[in-house]
């Protein structure tokens, strides 16, 4: 997602025009994550995912364990997480402690700093959607399960403050790996003048593939920050997924 996670809300909408577009053969785009996974893309593609697909194809346990979730986010998280290496998938980032001390960053606020649902609501459809911002997110805050619900095989059944941050990684590349079968990534082929316009609040993003030396892509983004922040599940939510 396109977002600042500090201060700002995330843009509702993100714009992306096809300036120039470098030529040249398609590419395999390997996962290296051990799954064997592989990706045809064309040169200098943008790769989506929907986080509706991210949410919906989660087993029951995780679909409650989002449902209940809220996410921490680092202060000035792009800062902080410069000097961080990032994995294979692009999901996330090793957590071999490179993250930029917080009593070492640009002057920050706490009440600046973002806590959003892990699952926001389309407020025209209804649908959930996992949006997680892998790198920058700190700690996870976990609802306990309603009164009454059967905690069989439920994850954090009683609630939960996780902060050890490998954990928090790994939780949520647990939940997002899925959704980035090939099968279900859609690898945009620019085009100049191309003009992509996306829910910025519904669907993840990356560049995929190499470009040699001698080749650029050069596109033009605009996001603005958003007013308001995501809406997450309602109670009725819950209750559906629990």
């Amino acid at each position: 997602m396109d977002a600042a996670l500090y201060e700002l809300g995330p843009p509702k909408v993100t714009t992306l025009y096809g300036v120039s577009i470098p030529q040249g053969p398609r590419q395999n785009c390997r996962y290296d994550d051990g799954t064997g996974d592989t990706l045809d893309v064309p040169l200098a593609a943008t790769a989506y995912v929907s986080g509706r697909t991210m949410f919906e194809i989660l087993p029951k346990e995780l679909k409650s364990l989002a449902v209940r979730s809220t996410i921490k986010y680092a202060p000035h998280p792009f800062v902080w997480m410069a000097s961080a290496g990032a994995i294979p998938t692009a999901l996330g980032l090793e957590s071999d402690g490179r993250e930029v001390p917080l009593d070492q960053l640009p002057p920050w606020d706490e009440s600046l700093r973002k806590t959003y649902p892990m699952l926001w609501k389309n407020p025209v459809t209804g649908g959930l959607h996992l949006m997680a911002h892998g790198c920058g997110a700190m700690e996870i805050f976990v609802q306990p399960l309603p009164e009454g619900v059967d905690k069989t095989g439920a994850l954090y059944p009683d609630g939960a403050t996780i902060t050890d941050l490998k954990e928090v990684r790994k939780i949520l590349y647990t939940m997002q790996r899925p959704a980035i079968a090939p099968s279900l990534v859609y690898p945009h082929e620019w085009r100049p003048n191309d003009l992509v316009l996306w829910h910025n609040r519904g669907v993840m993003h990356t560049a995929v593939g190499i470009l040699s030396e001698d080749q650029h892509r050069v596109c033009h983004q605009c996001t603005l920050a958003s007013a308001d922040d995501p809406i997450g599940p309602s109670s009725e939510d819950v209750e559906k997924w629990v």
